[in-house]
């Protein structure tokens, strides 16, 4: 496993087991009960979370298919390389050409890396944003039916809305 790859995927390890143990980590409040905008407002977050989760692993998944990519090149420079023909200049050019784009892409792979490692905590630190604001509100239930049927009446306009 290559060096780029490595502090990405610990990093995402972290960012899980971070959000895994601060529902823990916080002392408990009081029972405090939302209003309905309230609720409103802390599922439409968690809507969006879970787009930005979606956009998130999007980019990891694009990322991973890119470094492997990348470590197929790296492993064909091997072998091309232990079959040069150090006499012929030609071979030696465009070895170094088949070099030269191996550094680029390597580049491109870390900034990449570097890339989704930013979208992973800003969506962590919205995400910890979201808990404290929603996590420690109680709703009736009478406000949760209500918002629920809310939702499922815009629901099919939303998607009628954003078909082409």
């Amino acid at each position: 496993m290559s060096s780029s790859r490595t502090p990405f995927l610990f990093v995402l390890c972290m960012l899980v087991a971070g959000a895994a143990s601060a529902a823990t980590a916080k002392p408990a409040k009081g029972t405090v009960f939302g209003t309905r905008e309230q609720l409103r407002e802390c599922l439409d977050l968690g809507d969006a979370m879970t787009l930005r989760m979606r956009a998130v692993d999007a980019a990891t998944a694009a990322h991973n298919r890119k470094f492997d990519a990348n470590e197929a090149e790296d492993a064909q420079l091997v072998e091309m390389k232990a079959r040069l023909d150090r006499s012929d200049k030609n071979a030696i050019a465009s070895f170094n050409k088949a070099v030269q784009d191996h550094q680029q892409h390597t580049r491109e792979v870390n900034e990449d890396a570097d890339a989704a490692e930013a979208l992973s905590k800003s969506y962590q630190a919205d995400k910890l944003a979201m808990d404290d604001k929603c996590g420690n509100l109680t709703y009736r239930p009478a406000d949760v039916d209500a918002v629920g049927r809310e939702r499922r009446k815009a629901a099919p306009v939303a998607t009628a809305a954003s078909a082409p």
